[in-house]
C-alpha cells in the first residue's frame, strides 16, 4: 500500500511540475529556452529523477530529437531578424507543390485539352510524329494503351497500402498503428485531393487519345482528358514518405526507416511506370505526381508533432524502489 502511495505521489509531482514548466512564460528563469531549430513540443523531455537509468533518459532524448524540424537558417546573424523561421520539412514541400501547380497552367495551355476528345486532333498520320503539342519526353509514350498495366497499377497501390498497415500493426500494435495510420491516411488523401484539383484544372489529354489503340468507350470516357498529374503516383509517394517519417521516430537508431523508404520508393516508382505503360499518364504526369506526393507526405507527417514525451524514472525510498513516469507536454 505504501509503495502504491509513493507511486501516486511521484506521478502527481512529476505531472504537476511538467504543467508548471509548460505554462511558464518564455524567457523566465524557470523554463529553459528550447534549443535553436526545435519545434514546439519536440526535443524536450520531462525532468528525470536523479537516479533514473541513464540509458533510458538518453533513449527518450533521441526519440524526441528525431521529431524535431530542420531549420533552413538555424542561426541568423541578427537575433531579431528575419520574422519567420523556415523549416526544410515544411517550406520546401510547400514550394515544391506550388511550383507543380504553377506548371499545370502551362500544361493546359500547351496541350490543347478538351478538344482531345476529338481523336483526329491528337492522332498523327504516322508513328513517332509530334503534333507540336507535346514535349520531346512525353512524345515518346503517346498513343500507348494497356488495360493490363492499368489493372496492375491499381493492385500495386492497394498492396502498398496493405503492406504499410501490416508493418505498423506488427510494429506498434492495434491502437497505436490506428493512430499513426490516420496521419498516413491524411497524407494520402491530401495527395488525392491535390491531384484531383490539378487534373481538372489542366484538362490534359491522356496518352491513349493519341492513337486508336484504346477502345472507343475509353477514349470517350469522362476522364480521358485528366492526365496531368498522376493521382496513383502522388498517393503512393505520399504514403511512403509519411510512413518513413513515422518509422524514423519509432526507430531513430536503426537503418529500418531507410530500408522501408528505399523499398517503398521503389514500389511507388513502379506504380508510376505502370501508369505510363498503361497509357493513362505521360512521364511528366508521373514526375509531377511524385513531387507533389512526396512533398505532402513529408509536410503532413512533420507538422504532426510527437505526443508528450515520457521518461521512465526510478526512485529509491528506504531501499524500496517505486517506478513512475515523467510526462511533458504543451498546454
Amino acid at each position: 500500500m505504501a509503495s502504491k502511495l509513493r507511486l501516486v505521489t511521484t506521478l502527481t509531482a512529476l505531472f504537476g511540475s511538467a504543467i508548471a514548466l509548460a505554462q511558464t512564460p518564455a524567457g523566465s528563469h524557470e523554463a529553459p529556452a528550447p534549443a535553436s531549430g526545435s519545434n514546439a513540443g519536440s526535443g524536450t523531455i520531462a525532468p528525470p529523477a536523479a537516479d533514473a537509468p541513464p540509458d533510458q533518459v538518453e533513449k527518450a532524448k533521441e526519440v524526441a530529437k528525431s521529431a524535431e524540424l530542420t531549420p533552413i537558417v538555424p542561426n541568423p546573424s541578427n537575433p531579431t531578424r528575419p520574422a519567420y523561421q523556415l523549416y526544410a520539412e515544411i517550406d520546401v514541400p510547400i514550394i515544391a507543390v506550388g511550383t507543380v501547380f504553377a506548371l499545370a497552367r502551362l500544361t493546359k495551355t500547351s496541350s490543347g485539352a478538351p478538344e482531345a476528345y476529338c481523336a483526329p486532333l491528337c492522332i498523327d498520320s504516322g508513328p513517332g510524329k509530334n503534333t507540336g503539342k507535346l514535349n520531346a519526353i512525353d512524345n515518346l509514350t503517346k498513343g500507348r494503351y494497356s488495360a493490363g498495366w492499368s489493372t496492375a497499377s491499381d493492385y500495386e497501390l492497394y498492396g502498398l497500402g496493405v503492406a504499410a498497415g501490416a508493418l505498423l500493426l506488427a510494429d506498434e500494435g492495434l491502437l497505436n498503428s490506428l493512430n499513426d495510420g490516420v496521419v498516413i491516411g491524411e497524407a494520402t488523401l491530401s495527395a488525392t485531393a491535390v491531384a484531383s484539383i490539378m487534373t481538372l484544372a489542366a484538362g490534359r489529354p491522356r496518352p491513349f487519345l493519341y492513337s486508336e489503340t484504346a477502345p472507343q468507350s475509353v477514349r470517350e470516357g469522362g476522364d480521358a482528358a485528366l492526365s496531368f498529374l498522376s493521382s496513383h503516383t502522388s498517393e503512393a509517394f505520399a504514403l511512403v514518405t509519411s510512413l518513413y517519417i513515422a518509422e524514423k521516430r519509432l526507430h531513430p537508431h536503426t537503418t529500418r526507416p531507410k530500408v522501408i523508404l528505399g523499398v517503398g520508393l521503389g514500389v511507388a516508382s513502379m506504380i508510376g511506370v505502370s501508369r505510363v505503360l498503361a497509357g493513362y499518364h505521360f512521364i511528366t504526369d508521373v514526375v509531377g505526381g511524385a513531387v507533389v506526393g512526396s512533398s505532402l507526405g513529408v509536410l503532413i507527417g512533420s507538422v504532426h508533432g510527437s505526443p508528450v514525451q515520457v521518461v521512465p524514472v526510478v526512485n529509491n525510498d528506504h531501499g524500496v524502489q517505486s517506478a513512475g513516469f515523467g510526462v511533458s507536454g504543451t498546454f
